[in-house]
């Protein structure tokens, strides 16, 4: 049983919030939902062979893929990728909603259907190349990349509106950031870097709401993406646009960090907080090295910061323990 489950059970319970009977009760049916030995290795060989069959596919193909015909080469690819789907959804039907293996809530199903995703864009990529070749269809290369971009996102999003699950929420975002950017690169083609940086901006904070309206999960994945997406574009805009100014780039990049801070704060959510804090961490050096350029500045001073916020933040819960009892 999951620890972290069992001490909150304890604290209910020595809280009077919870009655011995009900604890009892629960105890019983996280123990029968455990998945059994039998059922961890075969589902442990499953994902093993899964990723055997990808690393098998990618290193046989160079080997016959130039001794093959065009169709056949199609084939191997179409049937590879029915073979993939085929076995995820059967794998579905013997998981259930217990942890898969090593307390992992990830399911074979859910690392299936994310190889298939490569496996569906390569058929993609390769039908349209066999058109050019045999039927002269005279596809440029952006609206090549434009057809495959957009092929692999509807197919993502159809996944994952299906199961929901974290390795298809991955791929629904990073193939929605493909076929956005081929679709933009088409429009615009001599579009500046800046550009760039705020595409993944919009990007970001789009999935971000998404995600806080529960249209996206699980929610921690979804601010993972938005933040660190969004920090990405932020340092792409404001380096191409202030690349003369390092200071002021510097206080930007801070007082971006503490908004994230913030937001982690009213959303309770630990994952923008990791962002935001790793942000403090790497520019507040860069800050006072760029105000202060001795040595031993910088160290000395984060040192003694640290230090008043860490008796500032104890006394404020002291505070509020006083304010509880």
């Amino acid at each position: 049983m999951d620890k972290k489950i069992l001490n909150l059970l304890n604290k209910w319970l020595e809280n009077d919030l919870i009655t011995e009977s009900t604890f009892d009760n629960i105890i019983n049916f996280e123990n029968n939902s455990n998945p059994s030995q039998k059922s961890k290795v075969a589902k442990t060989i499953t994902l093993i062979g899964s990723l055997f069959l990808l690393s098998g596919l990618l290193g046989t193909l160079p080997l016959i893929w130039d001794n093959l015909a065009y169709w056949a080469q199609l084939i191997l690819l179409i049937v590879t990728t029915l073979f993939l789907i085929y076995a995820a959804n059967y794998s579905e039907k013997f998981e259930d909603k217990n942890i898969f293996i090593f307390k992992s809530s990830e399911r074979v199903s859910s690392v299936l259907y994310f190889i298939s995703t490569i496996s569906f864009g390569s058929t993609i990529a390769f039908t349209l190349n066999i058109l050019n070749r045999t039927i002269d269809a005279n596809f440029s290369e952006e609206i090549s990349i434009l057809i495959v971009s957009f092929s692999v996102f509807v197919y993502s999003l159809i996944l994952y509106i299906r199961t929901r699950l974290i390795f298809q929420h991955i791929a629904l975002f990073y193939t929605s950031i493909f076929f956005l950017g081929s679709l933009g690169n088409l429009i615009f083609p001599n579009i500046e870097p800046w550009s760039g940086g705020l595409f993944l901006i919009a990007t970001g904070l789009i999935w971000g709401l998404y995600t806080l309206n529960d249209k996206l999960g699980p929610s921690w994945l979804g601010y993972l993406l938005s933040t660190s997406t969004m920090s990405i574009g932020f340092i792409i805009l404001i380096d191409d646009l202030l690349s003369s100014n390092d200071l002021f780039q510097i206080i930007l990049l801070i007082s971006g960090s503490i908004i994230f801070v913030w937001a982690s704060i009213q959303l309770s959510e630990q994952v923008i907080f990791y962002i935001g804090g790793l942000g403090l961490i790497i520019n507040l050096p860069r800050l006072i090295t760029e105000l202060l350029p001795d040595n031993i500045w910088p160290p000395l001073i984060l040192f003694l910061v640290g230090g008043v916020l860490v008796a500032v933040g104890l006394y404020l819960n002291s505070i509020r323990e006083n304010l509880k009892k």
